[in-house]
């Protein structure tokens, strides 16, 4: 059974993410400095070394949608995600740790999640995200073709990790996302907490060296599992009109969610 204090990390967190509330939060000194994994580049091999390296940090093997496991991680490339939950249909917020268990819920203060839709789909709505804009497509690139990832209304992605299909909160060992078209290196960061709310550490994300369509990496890891809590700045403006810095987000790759002691 779960304590009411985690319960309430959770009201809290989840109050946080739906009305915008911003706490300053205390960094923490981990048992051992994160090790950092980043890249970027303006093709999918140019971020490839750096993202094979931390999935070998996390432990092979990726264990997609299977059951709960003691070694390994989890990956998220958008891809399976059916048309039913893409765009111009929202993803619902659970549908990692419900339809497709891999112990990640997502939460954000804007009004949801929109996943990307096909190249052949039965709305015919455009890839990567023409349909909020019908520039996005030349903007936006992938890492795992084709599907890409955003909050909607927000740049702010919290994710919490729980053991893959189950209520019960979880750490990771680390936590790592593909980014499109970052082009400056202030817009785009990930934030690492701890179950008490403390922050762990904080990065930048690389700007692409390209002007469009490029990709970046980011990947911290711990030397155990002490991740409660991630949350991604994925630019500073949020899709709806391009302009700097628009950012979207293709795979995620994080530690097999562990049950917390």
């Amino acid at each position: 059974m779960q304590s009411i204090n985690i319960l309430k990390r959770h009201s809290l967190s989840l109050a946080i993410a739906t009305l915008g509330l911003t706490l300053i939060l205390n960094p923490v000194a981990a048992s051992a400095p994160p090790q950092v994994f980043e890249a970027s580049g303006a093709a999918p091999a140019d971020i490839q070394t750096a993202v094979d390296a931390f999935r070998n940090f996390l432990g092979n093997p990726n264990n997609i949608a299977g059951p709960p496991s003691a070694t390994g991680h989890r990956e998220i490339n958008w891809d399976g995600v059916p048309d039913a939950f893409s765009a111009p249909h929202l993803l619902p917020a659970n549908f990692f740790n419900k339809n497709s268990p891999r112990g990640i819920v997502f939460f954000t203060p804007g009004t949801g999640f929109e996943v990307s839709a096909n190249l052949v789909n039965p709305t015919n709505t455009p890839v990567r995200f023409g349909n909020i804009n019908p520039v996005y497509p030349a903007l936006f690139s992938t890492f795992s073709p084709q599907k890409l990832f955003t909050a909607l209304k927000s740049t702010i992605t919290e994710n919490l990790f729980f053991i893959p299909g189950t209520t019960h909160s979880a750490t990771v060992k680390g936590f790592g996302a593909v980014f499109t078209d970052v082009n400056t290196d202030t817009s785009t960061k990930i934030e690492y907490f701890d179950v008490g709310g403390n922050l762990l550490f904080s990065r930048n994300v690389l700007p692409q060296p390209t002007q469009r369509a490029g990709l970046s990496f980011l990947g911290v890891g711990f030397d155990t599992a002490s991740v409660f809590m991630v949350r991604i700045t994925s630019g500073n403006r949020t899709l709806k009109v391009p302009n700097l810095d628009v950012v979207a987000m293709d795979d995620f790759i994080y530690g097999e969610p562990q049950s917390l002691q």
